[in-house]
């Protein structure tokens, strides 16, 4: 009798526990389900969705052919623009592209060169070129700019590199106090509002 009693208490023990188990993970698969699992996916980053990369508003100016440049712009209708751009009665006369390239190994530089003169003193332009792998050539406003300004007694400017880059100005004389500012800007007006013929939509260089 005392046997059974013990028998009984005992399943009646383990019939509790049992009991409590289960609501415990019945519990448990409630909360899962009210708390979603981390995604697996990346989380996008802040301001990502919706938003529009930057838009680089260069332009066709020209294209390298067998190391010859082939202007897809006339030259002349970038006088104004550089005229424009000089913004102090600077008359400019002459335009040209050209290219520097310190070692025969290293990728080329290219530069749109505005050539004028301003109360009888030699002023220069040079506007650094964005070249793409087809070996066109555009001008963006991000295209840094640099200015070459003669004093009195100094007939011409050379601009002067480090490399491939404009780092200043030389007098084509030597005589002292012939000398040439140098002036620099990381952007350029050069082309906004400007309107230009022959120009192609081709492949565009990201900024």
């Amino acid at each position: 009798m005392i046997r059974n009693t013990l028998v009984s208490s005992r399943s009646a023990k383990m019939a509790v526990y049992a009991l409590s188990l289960l609501l415990l993970l019945a519990t448990a698969c409630t909360r899962r389900e009210s708390f979603p699992e981390e995604s697996e996916e990346e989380p996008l980053e802040a301001g990502a969705e919706g938003e529009a990369g930057p838009v680089y508003d260069g332009q066709l100016l020209a294209q390298v052919v067998f190391d010859s440049v082939d202007y897809i712009v006339p030259r002349q209708e970038l006088l104004q623009p550089f005229i424009k751009e000089f913004g102090d009665g600077t008359v400019v006369d002459k335009v040209m592209i050209r290219k520097v390239q310190d070692k025969k190994d290293a990728a080329p530089a290219y530069y749109l060169v505005g050539l004028g003169m301003r109360n009888g003193a030699f002023r220069s332009m040079a506007l650094e070129l964005d070249v793409t792998s087809d070996n066109s050539l555009y001008l963006s406003s991000k295209g840094g700019k640099h200015m070459c300004t003669a004093s009195a007694g100094c007939g011409f400017c050379y601009f002067t590199f480090s490399g491939n880059k404009i780092v200043g100005c030389e007098c084509d004389s030597r005589v002292p106090g012939n000398n040439c500012e140098h002036k620099v800007s990381a952007t350029n007006q050069l082309l906004k509002g400007a309107r230009l013929s022959n120009q192609r939509q081709d492949e565009r260089p990201r900024p």
